[in-house]
């Protein structure tokens, strides 16, 4: 007997089929259904990248109404989320380019979440850690927030992985290991810099 996580894995994919087969033919109600199974986690990475919830929320209505023209070049040949997160990613990506507002996003970010971890003695241990993680992500660039945002939080599998950001997986690998190594040396000065002072 296949385990329950298998069976649900499958049914999942069977569902998928039937929804692709939907929004092809234009039903509006698979549209819905792909909303309700994936909004949450396109909202969730397009903030991860810009780092400003109206922008993801505009990058979220964007990916979505691309969705019923966009479909028809979609073969199924990976799974929908996954799909749905390159487009995400390469609608988050070209915002930023379009603006040319990339740096300013980063620097503005930056300084803002900077005070909030360490301008208020009051602030507890866990919520300190908590903005000094959010900050130290914020250093890294839209793509290196993308990639392990969808590894470490979402816990997409490395051959997802080059499927959404069409890149060998030992260019990924490389990736990820500079973006924590980046992540951790942050953490290492701005603990130090907060016993300082």
């Amino acid at each position: 007997m296949q385990p329950k996580s298998f069976r649900k894995h499958l049914n999942n994919r069977m569902n998928e089929k039937e929804i692709l087969k939907r929004l092809q033919k234009g039903d509006v109600s698979a549209l819905k259904a792909v909303w309700e199974m994936h909004s949450s986690h396109v909202l969730n990475l397009a903030f991860r990248i810009l780092l400003d919830r109206d922008s993801a929320e505009d990058i979220l209505m964007d990916v979505f109404v691309q969705i019923p023209e966009a479909i028809h070049s979609f073969h199924g040949n990976s799974a929908l989320s996954t799909w749905l997160y390159m487009l995400t990613k390469n609608a988050c990506l070209m915002k930023l380019r379009k603006e040319k507002a990339h740096l300013r996003i980063e620097e503005t970010r930056h300084f803002e979440i900077r005070e909030t971890a360490f301008g208020k003695r009051e602030e507890t241990e866990e919520i300190l850690t908590q903005n000094a993680l959010s900050c130290g992500l914020s250093i890294l660039t839209p793509e290196q927030r993308s990639l392990l945002w969808l590894k470490d939080a979402e816990g997409f599998d490395m051959k997802t992985l080059c499927e959404i950001f069409n890149a060998p997986e030992g260019t990924l690998k490389s990736k990820l290991s500079r973006a924590r190594a980046q992540v951790r040396e942050f953490l290492k000065k701005e603990k130090s810099y907060a016993r300082r002072n």
